[in-house]
């Protein structure tokens, strides 16, 4: 009975033996097949052979011997970070069973757009006409390019615009790129990204996009020490170009694009295979990350933002309306109506048009001021520029009639009346401009 326990204990040991060394050299081969996949991609060379010389060091002490897997991956992150301090650099323990078991339905609908966390956690306008705009992250698809056009859009309205990176850790370079293009006009070369694996350099220019570009309005970017990679991409390609004011804590510090890469036994590799080089700064953010314009804890630089932006704000606006408001007042003193002085009027109503200042209905609106105060030379320019800058409008070609009439041109003013009811027979306008036909008419 001695004997039998005594043999069985033997065989347990040995098996527990045999369990731990397979265990061990499990690991170690793991390892191994990640020191290939880093010396293939990592995006320096160097850092990648120093680092491998360390791991097969620790191999050879046993230092990842007998380590659960999540133990494991913690303790090998951990080394390849001690030589490349590469916060984008780290590798992954198998994910658990039970994820590869959901319900099959339930995983599809997860996986659709609208059950993911939104990109965009909010927008919204401001005191002072201040817009703020809080991205979580830079998604990588069309639907993410979208969502920024629809927000820019309702941004045009503002004076000035801050925009939380605060909570965001990333994410997409084009989507980056697509909405740092929104700052500016000029085609400029705003990154470019080096891959060492294929010596291949792509180059991120000022993109077009679909709404309606502001390049000249004061811009206010909020950092912590949590914003990361594409937040930080974003942040330092708008500073170095001087679009942007930063505000808030130096940020993580990690300007390489990753790729992930599968390991035996489940395990996973992230790697950064590239590097971003600013073509201003001839470098980047890696390691020591986004250095604040004003640094202030987190959660004090929205209302810093908040009191620089509202006197910027002014600044810009008063910059847009300032020469057109001086442009009218000059007519009004001197009670001239040039041809010069109507085409100034004119370049400066597109430009207000172009960059989202004003639009058609506020034109008109103007013009209706200076008809209502018994200005009607001063609103029949602003209504000839309208006409011209929307020549599909019904209205703007009845509210030009409208001013003729005021003049007592009634021959104009039948003109432009029946061109509005020509654009818009069974309308609202073309029925407004009926009746003022029929009026004028009669008398």
């Amino acid at each position: 009975m001695k004997q039998t326990v005594l043999q069985k204990s033997k065989i347990v040991i040995a098996f527990l033996f045999v369990t731990t060394s397979f265990f061990a050299q499990s690991n170690n081969e793991i390892i191994k097949e990640a020191q290939k996949l880093l010396e293939k991609n990592y995006i320096f060379l160097d850092k990648a052979k120093e680092t491998n010389a360390h791991l097969d060091a620790l191999m050879k002490k046993g230092f990842f011997d007998n380590r659960s897997p999540k133990d494991f991956a913690k303790a090998l992150t951990q080394e390849l970070r001690k030589i490349t301090k590469d916060k984008h650099l780290r590798f992954l323990s198998p994910r658990p069973p039970g994820q590869s078991k959901k319900d099959t339905k339930a995983s599809f609908i997860q996986n659709l757009s609208r059950y993911r966390p939104p990109m965009l956690r909010g927008f919204k306008l401001m005191k002072s006409n201040i817009g703020y705009i809080d991205l979580a992250f830079f998604g990588g698809s069309e639907e993410h390019l979208e969502k920024i056009d629809q927000v820019m859009n309702d941004m045009l309205v503002a004076d000035a615009i801050i925009i939380d990176m605060r909570r965001n850790g990333g994410g997409s370079p084009t989507t980056v790129n697509y909405l740092s293009s929104y700052f500016f006009n000029e085609k400029l070369l705003l990154n470019t990204i080096y891959s060492r694996a294929n010596d291949h350099t792509e180059e991120l220019w000022v993109a077009d996009v679909k709404g309606v570009k502001r390049p000249k309005v004061p811009v206010y970017i909020l950092t912590s020490d949590y914003t990361f990679s594409g937040a930080e991409d974003f942040s330092y390609t708008m500073q170095s170009r001087g679009r942007a004011t930063v505000i808030g804590e130096v940020t993580g510090g990690g300007a390489h694009p990753t790729r992930g890469f599968s390991l035996p036994n489940g395990f996973r590799i992230a790697i950064p295979f590239a590097r971003t080089i600013n073509p201003v700064t001839k470098t980047n953010w890696e390691g020591v990350g986004v250095q604040p314009d004003i640094k202030i804890s987190a959660s004090k630089a929205l209302e810093k933002a908040k009191i620089l932006a509202s006197t910027q704000a002014v600044t810009f606006r008063d910059s847009f309306f300032e020469p057109l408001e001086k442009t009218l007042t000059t007519i009004e003193k001197n009670k001239t109506t040039s041809q010069a002085s109507k085409n100034d009027i004119y370049k400066q109503l597109v430009l207000l048009t172009q960059t989202g200042m004003i639009n058609e209905s506020e034109i008109n609106a103007m013009g209706y001021y200076y008809l209502q105060n018994n200005k009607p030379q001063t609103a029949l320019i602003i209504f000839e520029s309208n006409t011209q800058l929307f020549p599909d409008s019904a209205n703007a070609w009845d509210s030009l009639a409208e001013s003729y009439l005021g003049l007592e041109n009634k021959e104009k003013a039948v003109e432009y009346y029946e061109k509005a009811i020509e654009m818009d027979p069974k309308g609202g306008v073309g029925e407004n401009a009926r009746g003022m036909l029929k009026r004028i008419k009669s008398q």
